[in-house]
């Protein structure tokens, strides 16, 4: 550990305390004779003798005896402001315990930390990655905080702060021209224009599935389903090796779409759209720091 005073004053410590200089240097793990030469330097820098060397141990003089008492008190200082400072640097450190869904991993968790720098001094963020009924339950069972998640109601336990609309598109590698399919760049897609293509497609396990098979199935048109997973990641990767087309949020390509490896496209119908959800359990104080906290993550949500 780090102290504040010197290695010589240490050894006066304890050889006052263990009488002897021999076995105040073997509590401290060096020789006697190193242990002698810090003693000498001590007692020239006070200018006065510390110790008497006896023939079995040592002396304290009277000198010795006010240095030794100042010393311990100085060391119960330290102490003291050691465990105040420990006390308030725990009061001042935030953790927030963030659950966020699998698609926004990859970009979000930076964010947020360039958001929380401008607020915080110091802080902890521990990050759970999941889909929504699995974030949900934790925050429920008070081990996260706050959770971004899709398609959140409201009840006893879940507190909806914000959210973002976030409409369902196509998406789709650079490679596949859209002009040549006699779709307008500028204009939302209609679905069934987008069943020309193969489709790489979400599972029952992500929550928009059921709407966008329900969609596809209302359009009463040949298609062709060549690949179906629970990971957004897994569909990104099928789209970008051209297996097919996909249909998520620009917050599910984000990353893709900066690196120019996918294309989004909105679709024409407006029911198919994902809410994205700010939450925070019922149970959480709503003090300023946590609406700090929200209000922030809200900024980078919303994009602002």
């Amino acid at each position: 550990m780090i102290t504040a005073f010197s290695k010589e004053l240490i050894s006066f410590i304890e050889i006052a305390n263990e009488g002897s200089v021999r076995k105040a240097a073997n509590k401290l793990n060096i020789s006697a004779s190193a242990l002698s030469r810090q003693m000498r330097i001590l007692e020239e820098d006070y200018g006065s003798k510390l110790i008497i060397r006896l023939p079995r141990g040592i002396e304290v003089t009277e000198s010795g005896r006010e240095l030794l008492n100042k010393a311990e008190f100085w060391r119960k200082q330290d102490k003291h402001l050691r465990l105040e400072m420990q006390r308030i640097n725990k009061e001042s450190l935030v953790v927030l315990k963030l659950g966020i869904m699998e698609c926004l991993s990859q970009t979000l968790p930076q964010e947020i930390e360039q958001g929380l720098d401008h607020i915080f001094g110091q802080y902890r963020l521990d990050i759970k990655v999941g889909n929504t009924h699995a974030l949900l339950a934790q925050l429920e069972s008070g081990e996260l905080d706050v959770i971004i998640a899709f398609n959140v109601q409201d009840n006893r336990q879940v507190r909806l702060f914000s959210h973002v609309d976030c409409p369902i598109g196509l998406i789709y590698p650079p490679s596949l021209n859209l002009a040549e399919s006699n779709l307008v760049s500028n204009t939302p897609v209609p679905l069934a224009e987008c069943l020309q293509w193969p489709l790489c497609l979400a599972d029952d396990e992500l929550s928009f599935q059921p709407r966008i098979y329900a969609e596809i199935m209302r359009q009463k048109k040949a298609h062709t389903l060549c690949a179906t997973s629970n990971s957004v990641n897994v569909l990104k990767q099928w789209v970008i090796a051209g297996r097919g087309v996909t249909f998520l949020t620009q917050f599910d390509v984000a990353k893709e779409l900066a690196n120019n490896e996918l294309c989004f496209h909105p679709l024409k119908e407006k029911r198919l759209s994902e809410k994205l959800c700010l939450c925070l359990s019922t149970n959480t104080p709503m003090n300023q720091q946590m609406r700090a906290i929200l209000v922030q993550l809200d900024k980078i949500i919303q994009g602002d």
